[in-house]
């Protein structure tokens, strides 16, 4: 059986009129200028669903985004394919739709996972002959005994949540090139104790926190560093330390590795002084966290938890990043108390904190979320154009600003910021402060 594994390029590539166009060419001398920054990560979803299918499938592993233009043609439709599997964000679902249907006149079954098809498979059901929702650990087998049987059913989703301990390595072996992705994803769990209504993994991975044996995840680092020379490891967890005595575990086995990496974690690892020193000991980069708002009113019902210690993050800021461990803060504008004046408090608070790294989003309603059911109820939804869904669009109405406000409010923060760390580069030859513009990047299953 041969197989296709398709991650489609994302919606820059698609269209020309994307407030993401506009940032770029305000920013392009600066962005020039830190371009080593750019990541480029691998589909770990889709590598550890090639774990899943039989020893003896020819797989292959096409990411469009990194696939020279030229040469798409020839690469996803060369050859005849026994079957086509999708996944992607939000973003990225028209061409996949697009793609699916060529696939689909050659006589090649489709199917698509991921965050897109599970917040919304009646839409992927329209263009695709399966959609699998949810995790696909523990159940893809049925969807091989039944194209095996020519009887694809229309939806899968798994019945329970799977069981990390048995979760395939991802085949990191079938990415071409693999040296040049300058990030390598991995997780060691999977699900998350809170439920922020923006957030999509809930809605795909449930809370339920689970994890990998501290075996496996080292075997899977191993694997790694015999196919890439040097490899910087990106734990795509949506909470990896949230178990701070199963994080402290973990972290204590990286340090004689000698390798770099980073993790998404929360604020209550400040609270953990043993975990901050592992951290710092084993070479850990950057910790990404989601601080969201500077308004406690916010959080209310967002997440409770989180705006009850938002008056703590300057201590929190500076007590993790005394052990040496960088700090980014990931912000989200346009939440119900935010006022034009959000994006002048978001730049002081970073300068005034010292954060790191920073990476700030336009709230987005993806479908599927409490939020995007919220501001549906309430008729504030502007577009269900999911190529505007890249956290740099307003796409609902915000309450206290206009939806140009909040656009021209993210790019003055992005040209602020990208411009202050271009001046320093230029100045010191380094960039101790940096900055992502937030993009669509599916690192999970």
């Amino acid at each position: 059986m041969k197989v296709a594994l398709i991650i489609p390029r994302g919606a820059e590539r698609n269209t020309q009129d994307l407030t993401i166009r506009e940032i770029l060419d305000v920013l392009q001398e600066d962005i020039t200028l830190i371009g080593d920054d750019t990541e480029f990560v691998p589909n770990l979803g889709m590598l550890t669903l090639a774990g899943l299918f039989p020893g003896d499938t020819e797989l292959h592993y096409l990411e469009e985004e990194y696939i020279p233009v030229d040469e798409v043609e020839e690469k996803l439709f060369g050859e005849h394919f026994d079957l086509a599997c999708f996944t992607g964000y939000n973003p990225q679902a028209y061409r996949a739709y697009e793609l699916a249907a060529r696939y689909r006149e050659a006589g090649t079954p489709t199917i698509m996972g991921g965050m897109h098809a599970s917040g919304i498979p009646e839409e992927a059901a329209r263009f695709m002959d399966a959609v699998y929702i949810g995790e696909a650990e523990d159940s893809f087998r049925e969807v091989l005994e039944d194209l095996g049987k020519g009887t694809l059913k229309k939806f899968y989703r798994s019945p329970n949540r799977s069981e990390l301990t048995v979760s395939p390595a991802p085949r990191f072996d079938l990415v071409p090139n693999l040296e040049m992705y300058n990030k390598i994803p991995l997780i060691a769990t999977r699900g998350c104790p809170f439920s922020c209504e923006f957030c999509c993994f809930p809605n795909t991975y449930g809370r339920s926190f689970r994890k990998k044996n501290i075996d496996q995840v080292i075997e899977e680092i191993e694997t790694v560093k015999k196919l890439h020379p040097r490899p910087y490891f990106s734990f795509s967890d949506e909470n990896m330390l949230a178990d701070h005595r199963y994080a402290r575990d973990l972290v204590r086995e990286f340090v004689p590795l000698g390798i770099d990496w980073e993790c998404y974690c929360d604020i209550s690892i400040a609270d953990d002084d043993e975990l901050l020193k592992l951290l710092a000991d084993s070479n850990c980069r950057l910790v990404q966290v989601g601080l969201e708002t500077l308004d406690p009113e916010n959080m209310k019902d967002v997440e409770p938890w989180k705006g009850e210690r938002i008056k703590r993050y300057p201590e929190i800021i500076k007590k993790v990043q005394s052990y040496g461990v960088p700090f980014m803060g990931m912000f989200i504008v346009g939440m119900d108390y935010d006022d034009p004046g959000v994006f002048r408090r978001l730049f002081g608070f970073v300068l005034d904190t010292g954060l790191a790294e920073m990476d700030f989003a336009i709230l987005t309603p993806m479908p599927g979320t409490k939020l995007f059911s919220r501001l549906k109820s309430e008729d504030r939804i502007l577009s269900e154009d999911w190529n505007r869904y890249t956290w740099t669009h307003a796409n609902f109405k915000p309450a206290k600003m206009t939806p140009e406000e909040l656009e021209r409010g993210i790019l003055w923060l992005f040209s602020r910021f990208t411009g202050l760390a271009a001046k320093i580069k230029k100045k010191q030859g380094c960039a101790p402060l940096q900055f992502h513009v937030k993009q669509q990047l599916e690192t999970g299953a």
